[in-house]
């Protein structure tokens, strides 16, 4: 079979097949903690939404509505509370 050393006779490693980096170090389990991290914020993530019923889709919705509305009322008071009478606009205005 040959004298190579790598599992099925590879030229290029499963590090290097993945990228060679940092998203290769954490799919390898070499940096074991973020590793963790990763699952058990995925796992979690899993859990909220197969107990509260969303799905992805319904909650990103939910979410962007809610920053419209915000966004829309945020933009409503800047409107109503602007005051053409402070002292700053007409030293602005100079």
């Amino acid at each position: 079979m040959g004298s190579s050393s790598r599992l099925f006779n590879r030229q290029r490693t499963v590090h290097e097949i993945f990228g060679g980096g940092f998203v290769a170090d954490v799919i390898l389990w070499r940096q074991m903690n973020i590793t963790i991290g990763v699952l058990l914020a995925a796992l979690s993530s899993w859990v909220v939404f197969e107990r509260s019923g969303y799905t992805l889709l319904s909650l990103v919705s939910s979410v962007l509505l809610l920053l419209a509305v915000i966004l829309f009322l945020w933009a409503k008071s800047a409107a109503i509370l602007k005051s053409t009478s402070s002292a700053f606009t007409t030293v602005a205005s100079v």
